[in-house]
């Protein structure tokens, strides 16, 4: 275990502002944006953001894909679809408000003529809203971005809503009593035999983690990879299990000289072409002896299905950083790309 110092000082307290994150989705739900004009104007939404501040993107994205008629997409750092314009949303976040990308990405929406609400804690990006005449929504800074999910999550669901004629409106409500159901079993407080945060964390130490999920909860995947990266310093494989049945599934037939292990993310939901492919797969796994282990959400909303398994997952990787008696915080490959700026 990491000795008291500063490794284990940050890993406290990244501890105790997770345990805190049922709280920090409750009051963020009080957020509330009124857009400018109804919703037959808009065309398409989109959603920009780097890192940890762009898995809201990543989850407001599925969401619409499977609940909404409205086109959406998610941009990181790159472009701007040809077709953004003056009847497109744009959904622009920074914790810091000082992300290079997600400025530059800022200027071209603007340029473009969409509407634009941004979301940081501030800089950069609530200078520039404020000088374009933008809606800006100031966020607290929960030590890093990834931490600070809740604040981007929370209006970017009551937008969303806005399309869905207030549908979305009792989940969002009810989310944070999800999570305080998730949080009694991934908690420190909780024992190994009845924390599947904990149990994930062991399973997956000294491997190369693989996390294959249902379709609904890709988000939560990604959000996983990147957690790994960034609180664990590990690096992870993640797709769709329909998708990886046509090709990241190739690999296990054969020896390559280590053996990771996967996690089969599902969902009680899932479509029955989806739960059929899990049942194949770990038919596989059993036949040529790949380590794997199942995790199935139970929540009947897919917003609660997502924001809970990325609750349990983000636990996982700050387990996996004690364990390896890695500070979770730091992130200096980051830091000196942008000294080289």
């Amino acid at each position: 275990m990491p000795k008291p110092g500063s490794a284990y000082s940050n890993y406290k307290k990244l501890h105790l502002i997770y345990n805190e994150w049922p709280e920090h989705f409750r009051k963020a739900a009080r957020i509330r944006i009124k857009l400018d004009h109804d919703q037959n104007y808009y065309r398409s939404v989109i959603m920009c953001g780097m890192g940890g501040s762009a898995t809201y993107g990543d989850i407001l994205n599925d969401i619409m894909q499977y609940t909404s008629k409205m086109p959406s997409a998610v941009v990181k750092g790159q472009k701007l679809p040809f077709w953004v314009g003056k009847n497109t949303l744009a959904l622009i976040t920074s914790v810091s408000g000082n992300t290079r990308e997600t400025l530059n990405m800022m200027k071209e929406a603007q340029q473009r003529g969409a509407e634009i609400v941004c979301i940081s804690s501030g800089g950069k990006l609530q200078d520039l809203a404020m000088q374009g005449g933008h809606r800006h929504i100031v966020i607290p800074n929960l030590s890093v971005p990834r931490a600070s999910l809740p604040y981007l999550m929370m209006p970017g669901l009551r937008i969303i809503d806005y399309f869905k004629q207030g549908l979305l409106k009792p989940e969002i409500e009810s989310l944070y009593r999800s999570m305080n159901n998730v949080a009694k079993q991934v908690s420190l407080s909780a024992p190994l035999e009845l924390n599947p945060s904990k149990q994930l964390a062991s399973f997956l130490e000294n491997s190369l983690p693989v996390c294959l999920t249902s379709p609904s909860l890709i988000s939560a995947g990604t959000r996983f990879k990147n957690s790994l990266n960034e609180n664990a310093k590990l690096h992870c494989l993640r797709e769709s299990v329909l998708e990886a049945a046509h090709n990241e599934i190739v690999p296990f037939t054969y020896d390559n000289g280590f053996i990771p292990r996967v996690l089969l993310l599902k969902w009680k939901s899932d479509s029955t072409i989806v739960s059929e492919c899990f049942s194949r797969i770990t038919r596989l796994f059993k036949k040529v002896r790949q380590p794997y282990l199942e995790i199935e959400m139970q929540e009947k909303s897919m917003v609660h299905a997502i924001i809970c398994a990325i609750y349990l997952l983000d636990y996982t990787t700050i387990y996996m950083a004690f364990a390896r008696k890695i500070d979770p915080l730091p992130t200096p490959a980051i830091e000196i790309l942008k000294e080289e700026d």
